[in-house]
């Protein structure tokens, strides 16, 4: 039986201004503190512009039963009324309809209104170059009447529509990732480290003396540029040394100096990181690991802002922010007697400590997608996502060397990417093994059904295009596809039908 577009649908009135639907779905997003897109539960709307009652009943008895909400326009007019005024989904269009407008004159039309819109189209006249065309013309998918099986129809519309969510998800990410850089360079939304941005903004002002505290990789120094950048010393230097890099002596000679004839290799002066930092900031990282010997003299610049280079006996002023860093318990230290309570008290008036990474999962994918972009732009790749499946092993790993591990973890998966997504292949074994189903083979063969599927279709197009000389039609009719099928799974995985000309063609 055939249905027609509800009462209300057909005749409501529009208000004088309207919201667009990417405002719509912006806002949307804004509403949901805390949450990603995908968790945004409500019934999925697709609009059927399709002038034919057949074509209206059957969508309705494939989606309808799968819990899509449907809305019908009977030609290319109403369904560009209707699409102004509500938010859809997707849109299932049909080539040819009545009126003064054919579906790829609505196609063109939707795509100006809303560019990010998802739209179907559906024939039973179109041609293989048609379908091409539409596809170019921002088509996700082009669908043949008469209809393939329900099952495989519903399966496109999830698919399409799953590529849609990604697009959504990565743009929320990417619009957070925005927001937070513009104030500070430290990334997350989770409650610790939002108690840490708001005291990153009281404590940067200020000129004491800070201790961050908190494993290895967890973005100490990081932290240490984010307070120098926001305080009033932002236009002077921001000088940094790792205090358990170096042995006492030269510890001692890099930071204070040291004068010409201080030691044998001391052929002129030279300038200590108190020196270079004058003015700005001066992060001693590691600080746990100086000796005793070397924390007496420190304490004495933290305690009078005086110092005498090595070697040398003019006592030198230094107006620097000290702010320190450590991976170890520095009160047990104290009480071990390795480190001095007085100096313990001197670096650690405020003490911020950063949480492991394990601690604050939900800022993963704000740091992953951080990471993708960083590394696409410096690897001048177009790797723009993490699939779901990625995504979650990246999450319940326990990441022993934190933030910079997921660094490098992103940026290996950045290298070895073919296409434009991150997916569980491109993680390294110790990641992915973490999945049962990925424990065993990983090397050879992805057990997970969509990696798997991904890695046919890529294997299934080079091996067509090679024995069809690189023609996509001859590759369509062989395949049992249609061509836009063909063109938009070529594109997807970067796959040049060019490379696998025949050899007379290359020739000539």
């Amino acid at each position: 039986m055939a249905f027609k577009t509800p009462p209300l649908a057909r005749n409501r009135k529009q208000p004088k201004t309207e919201p667009t639907n990417d405002d719509r779905l912006l806002l949307n997003s804004r509403k949901v503190k805390g949450q990603e897109m995908m968790k945004i539960k409500r019934k999925k709307k697709i609009l059927i512009i399709d002038d034919e009652d057949f074509t209206q009943g059957f969508l309705k008895r494939v989606l309808e039963p799968a819990g899509y909400q449907l809305v019908a326009a009977y030609d290319g007019e109403q369904g560009i009324d209707l699409f102004k005024k509500e938010v859809f989904d997707l849109v299932l269009l049909d080539l040819k309809l009545p009126g003064s407008m054919n579906g790829m004159q609505i196609l063109q039309q939707l795509k100006i209104m809303q560019p990010h819109s998802l739209i179907v189209m559906m024939s039973g006249h179109g041609t293989a170059d048609i379908a091409v065309e539409a596809v170019k013309m921002g088509a996700e998918d082009f669908i043949s009447k008469p209809f393939p099986p329900p099952e495989e129809v519903l399966l496109r519309i999830e698919k399409a529509l799953e590529h849609q969510r990604i697009l959504m998800e990565n743009a929320f990410l990417y619009e957070q990732l925005a927001l937070q850089t513009k104030t500070s360079t430290m990334i997350g939304k989770s409650a610790k480290m939002r108690e840490i941005q708001e005291l990153i903004k009281r404590v940067a002002p200020s000129d004491t003396t800070v201790l961050l505290t908190g494993e290895s990789g967890t973005g100490k120094e990081l932290l240490a540029r984010t307070l120098h950048n926001l305080s009033p010393r932002a236009a002077k230097p921001f000088v940094a040394i790792n205090c358990g890099a170096l042995p006492d002596t030269l510890l001692e000679s890099e930071l204070f100096g040291y004068n010409k004839g201080a030691f044998s290799e001391a052929y002129k002066d030279k300038l200590g990181r108190f020196d270079l930092a004058e003015g700005g900031t001066l992060f001693l990282d590691e600080i746990g690991e100086a000796s005793l010997n070397f924390q007496v003299k420190l304490l004495r610049v933290l305690q009078t802002g005086e110092f005498q280079r090595v070697g040398g006996h003019e006592t030198l002023y230094a107006d620097v922010r000290i702010i320190s860093a450590t991976n170890k318990d520095l009160a047990k230290a104290v009480e071990e007697g390795k480190f001095r309570e007085d100096l313990y008290f001197r670096i650690n008036v405020i003490n911020i400590e950063l949480p492991p990474l394990r601690e604050r999962k939900e800022d993963i994918p704000l740091l992953a997608y951080f990471f993708l972009k960083k590394f696409s732009e410096k690897e001048k790749k177009n790797v723009t996502t993490i699939s779901p499946e990625a995504m979650n092993l990246l999450k319940d790993f326990s990441w022993p060397g934190n933030i910079r591990e997921l660094e490098n973890v992103i940026k290996r998966g950045v290298i070895l990417c073919e296409g434009d997504t991150i997916d569980v292949s491109c993680l390294p074994n110790t990641i992915r093994n973490l999945h049962p189903a990925l424990a065993e083979k990983t090397d050879t063969f992805p057990l997970n059904y969509k990696e798997a599927k991904k890695m046919f279709e890529i294997s299934y197009l080079k091996k067509l295009l090679q024995a069809c000389g690189g023609d996509k039609t001859a590759a369509a009719k062989i395949s049992g596809l249609n061509q836009a099928t063909i063109y938009r799974d070529l594109r997807k995985y970067h796959i040049k039908p060019a490379d696998y000309l025949s050899q007379n063609l290359k020739a000539n």
